[in-house]
């Protein structure tokens, strides 16, 4: 009996000095911190419906649906999307491969409310829905089109807002840009303090463009990266100018000098140029709704006086 309990003695202290080691190890210290880490990141229930429904379902949605025609999408179209996204601010919320399920999913809705619209239109007694009509064919493929480039319309309009919403900010940031310089700041430091003066897009963009440097990504190469994203001409000809400028050992301070006072002319020549479009946009509202009911107000009293002497 004391020899049993002697090896279980021995036994359970061997046990607890091998825990104790293995808790003071490096090895224990490294596996509690990545438990830390997936618990820190793992979201709850109420976190997750707290996110936006398009996050929580729709985007899981077209996630898989992505991967299914993954093998079925060319290349050259998933770089479209995936610079698409870029230039609108989605990305990385929405990945390219979601955008793609997105597209398919949106095809299959256009063809189910065709198919139910059609199917709604033949109930009249006598009629049915007949598949052989080439027009009913006609009108599903149709639906089919369209349904898979409404998410890629919807996206081309908010490229196009981006990009005006940058170009109407770009002629006040490269002026602050340019008056920081001249005051003795460094470039970094005046990109920083003109993405703090000003907002939307652009100071995204900048916000962007610096982390890019913190973390170790060359000056020039950030820079190009920047205009790329964007796609706004405006903006990319202001950064060629100032890579070319620190490139060749030129003066940062002429280049923005000059580069402001070029933007800042095609800004009043695009306003202007909108400014002369806007009478002919005018015609046909005017045509259309102001005219009619102009002659209604001028020649109708004048038609009841004649019909009334008839």
């Amino acid at each position: 009996m004391f020899e049993i309990i002697l090896t279980i003695l021995i036994i359970s202290f061997f046990a607890v000095v091998g825990y104790a080691i293995y808790r003071s190890s490096s090895r224990y210290t490294v596996a509690q911190r990545i438990e830390r880490l997936q618990e820190e990141q793992t979201p709850t229930q109420s976190e997750e419906l707290q996110k936006p429904f398009v996050q929580r379902v729709i985007l899981p949605i077209g996630d898989a649906v992505g991967r299914l025609f993954r093998g079925y999408t060319p290349s050259e179209q998933a770089e479209r999307n995936h610079k698409k996204l870029v230039m609108a601010g989605l990305y990385p919320r929405v990945t390219g491969a979601q955008f793609q399920g997105l597209c398919w999913v949106s095809a299959v809705g256009g063809v189910v409310v065709m198919f139910s619209l059609l199917v709604s239109l033949n109930k009249a007694p006598g009629s049915s829905l007949n598949f052989n009509d080439p027009f009913n064919i006609l009108y599903l493929i149709v639906a089919l089109f369209g349904g898979y480039t409404f998410p890629q319309f919807m996206v081309g309009r908010q490229v196009r807002a981006r990009q005006e919403e940058i170009l109407a900010s770009l002629p006040y940031a490269i002026d602050l840009l340019s008056i920081s310089v001249e005051a003795g700041m460094g470039f970094d430091a005046a990109v920083g303090y003109t993405m703090r003066r000003i907002k939307g897009a652009l100071a995204e963009e900048f916000s962007k463009t610096l982390n890019e440097i913190r973390l170790g990504k060359p000056r020039l190469e950030a820079l190009e990266d920047l205009g790329n994203r964007t796609g706004v001409d405006e903006l990319k000809i202001f950064i060629t100018a100032v890579v070319h400028a620190s490139r060749l050992g030129g003066s940062i301070t002429n280049t923005l000098r000059v580069q402001a006072d070029s933007i800042r002319v095609r800004h009043r020549q695009r306003v202007q140029e909108l400014a002369m479009k806007a009478p002919i946009k005018m015609v046909f509202p005017l045509v259309l709704f102001i005219f009619p009911a102009l002659f209604v107000v001028i020649l109708g009293p004048a038609l009841i006086a004649i019909l009334r002497n008839l």
